[in-house]
């Protein structure tokens, strides 16, 4: 009688043991899904920077927040130390220009993602052709689970950021 008991007490809970192993496995699989890869990383942003870029740089702690999202640390503490020095940029970093197109941020085409590991680059095209326009060439890193713009370069402007690493 025992026996039967247990056989029964394991057939009502097997069900709810299966359930409670395929809701863990798609909760893994959706935590996946949602790192963005290299790519949507960069059109996000470049999506977000151009709709905002007239009120850009602001002190709203959202845009810090933002700004952390997609851009990595080491590079947004440089980007700080560089603006605050003597010698600031004298062009949008993250547009390797010192103007940009009424239509950058609806016209964001990728033009290659490569990923190795822990790094990646995406290579996009800005506006349209005959109109202003703009190719850039990003490097990204892995941190902490996430993509994040690391360098941006176009193919005038090698503005190296190694440099401003060194001690003077």
């Amino acid at each position: 009688m025992l026996r039967k008991i247990l056989l029964l007490a394991l057939l009502l809970t097997t069900p709810v043991l299966w359930q409670n192993t395929l809701a863990t496995e798609q909760d893994v699989g959706s935590a996946m899904e949602k790192q963005a890869t290299p790519q949507q990383q960069v059109i996000a942003f470049y999506h977000w920077y151009m709709t905002n870029i007239e009120r850009l740089p602001s002190a709203e702690p959202e845009d810090k927040k933002t700004f952390e999202q997609y851009i990595s640390q080491e590079t947004l503490n440089l980007l700080n130390k560089i603006n605050n020095s003597e010698d600031p940029l004298d062009a949008d970093y993250y547009l390797s220009a010192q103007d940009y197109g009424d239509n950058w941020a609806s016209e964001i085409e990728v033009l290659r993602e490569s990923i190795d590991g822990n790094s990646a680059e995406v290579d996009i095209h800005l506006g349209k052709t005959n109109d202003m326009e703009q190719t850039l060439y990003i490097s990204l890193r892995l941190e902490h689970g996430a993509w994040k713009i690391y360098r941006v370069q176009d193919r005038v402007t090698d503005i190296d950021l190694s440099a401003w690493d060194t001690p003077k």
